[in-house]
């Protein structure tokens, strides 16, 4: 644990919700799901990619990506299922996440 968590626990904040670590638990979900699917070296620019995001929102950008990969290499249902997992990790920090209670209109 860095200086800076032990702080902010000592504090009583939940380290689990800085930037750092919810950008980290995404990264962590999406190249899970690409190492699941995607077993050849055919998808590493999009491993380091996924890597090398620097925010939440970069992230969320490279979901079509990440669909598109697994699709290919396993087929559009393992896909959607993997992508659903990847999308619940968003969940709170992203807006385009949370569902609008708009979207059925």
């Amino acid at each position: 644990m860095r200086l800076r968590d032990s702080f902010w626990a000592l504090l009583g904040h939940d380290i689990s919700d800085t930037r750092e670590f919810v950008v980290e638990r995404i990264r962590s979900g999406m190249l899970k799901a690409l190492d699941a699917h995607c077993h050849d070296s055919q998808y590493d620019w999009l491993d380091a990619r996924i890597s090398g995001a620097r925010d939440v929102s970069a992230l969320w950008y490279l979901r079509p990506d990440l669909m598109h990969a697994i699709s290919a290499c396993r087929d559009e249902a393992a896909a959607r299922h993997a992508l659903d997992k990847v999308t619940l990790l968003f969940k709170g920090h992203h807006p385009s996440a949370t569902p609008s209670r708009f979207g059925s209109l």
